[in-house]
Order: structure tokens, then sequence, then C-alpha cells
């Protein structure tokens, strides 16, 4: 395996808090989603947070990026978005000043450390640090702690559409790094045709997934997800 077994990188986030360690108070009106960040599945799913915001507060403050007179989020997308759900007015945040390259391999950085992301938005990502950003695959493998060639692996899975991905993932097959590598060959060799799991196998008219292992809090969400995900992209 190229990847390496332990994340090496710089957690740039926490060397950040630990120099600027007071939070002040903004409002959440002040304060702007990020269009470009790592995560992109997902990151509309805050009810485990809701939960826990609302018994507990917020436990870290989100960090953001102050570009003259505006607020965008680095870091802590999902527990601002927990807390509009929460009706708070305002949520302690820490303020960068860097600017939006250093803050954005920042947040991936740190997403990818707490395992918040997949091999194929990782995939994204460092396409386009890569491609946008003009980063060697050596820069990045020294961001993420990984080796050039699993860079390399992922860069090849990025060329695979979210919605192809999406599919996938509903379909009960896990993102990892063989699936999507199956995923994207089978794109390949038929001319640049994404063949889901469900045309593979006509002869089935449904499929069917046993939660009953997952407790009740797990199954209900993930129940919403997948029923939100077939509803935005169309699927079945």
């Amino acid at each position: 395996m190229s990847k390496k077994t332990e994340f090496q990188a710089l957690d740039l986030i926490s060397a950040y808090r630990e120099k600027h360690s007071n939070p002040v108070v903004l409002p959440l009106s002040n304060i702007s989603l990020n269009p470009i960040q790592p995560r992109i599945i997902g990151r509309e799913d805050v009810d485990d947070l809701v939960d826990s915001m609302r018994r507990l507060g917020l436990i870290e403050p989100i960090l953001i990026r102050k570009d003259k007179s505006k607020y965008w989020i680095v870091a802590g997308e999902r527990r601002f978005r927990a807390a509009q759900k929460l009706g708070w007015q305002e949520i302690p945040v820490v303020i960068t000043e860097e600017d939006e390259d250093i803050c954005y391999e920042m947040s991936l950085a740190e997403n990818e450390k707490r395992k918040n992301l997949n091999p194929w938005e990782v995939g994204k990502a460092i396409q386009y640090l890569r491609k946008e950003k003009k980063k060697t695959a050596e820069e990045v493998s020294t961001l993420l702690g990984y080796s050039e060639r699993y860079v390399k692996q992922l860069s090849s899975i990025a060329r695979l559409d979210q919605k192809s991905v999406l599919e996938m993932i509903i379909a009960g097959k896990p993102a990892s790094v063989k699936n999507l590598e199956d995923l994207l060959k089978r794109k390949e060799s038929r001319g640049g045709e994404i063949i889901s799991p469900q045309k593979e196998k006509e002869s089935q008219s449904k499929m069917v997934l046993d939660l009953s292992p997952l407790p009740l809090k797990s199954r209900t969400s993930f129940i919403k997800e997948l029923n939100s995900l077939k509803q935005k992209y169309g699927l079945r």
C-alpha cells in the first residue's frame, strides 16, 4: 500500500490556534460559507451535531478567514450549519488573516487528519491544488503525508463525476480506493459511460439494505441522508 500508515502533515489549524487561542464572538449573519472547500459529500448532514451542540454547546470555535470586510469559513462549516439550525445568533470564532491558498491547505489537512473525507474527495482536492494552484505531486504529498505514488493514484480517481460516486455509495459500496478504481475502469473501458451497480444487475428490481445492526439514531440519520441524495440527484 503506497499510502503512509500515519498522517504526517503539519496540523496547520491546530498550530494556528495554539498561537491565537482567544476566540471572539461574531453574528452568524456576518459569516459566509466557503464555496471552495475539500468536503463535498454530506456537508449538509448536521443532525448529529445539532443534538450534541444543543446539549453541550460549541466545544471548539470555528476558524474563519477575513477578506476585507467579509469572513469566510476555513474549518467548521458543519458546526456553523448546526448553529443555524439551532437558531443561534452568534458563534465563537478564531480569525485568521492568512490568504486563500494557505487556508485551503489548512482545511484539507485538518479534514484528512480527522478522516472526514473519502478518497474521491481527497482526489478532487489534490486535483484542484495541482491544476489550479500549480502544486507538484511532491508538494501535495508533503502537505498530506502521503507518498507521491498515492497522490497520483487519488488524482486518477478524481476523474470520476460526483453523481457516479454517489450512485455507488447508495448501492451499498463504500467509497474505498479499490471500489472507486473499479468504477473508473468500468467507465473508461466503455467509452466514458458509467455503468452503475444497478445496471450491472438488471434482473434485480430492487436492492435491500439490512440496517438492523445500526443503532436507531444512526439508521434514522442514514435513511434521511439517503432520501435527500436520491431526491437531489434524481436517483431511484
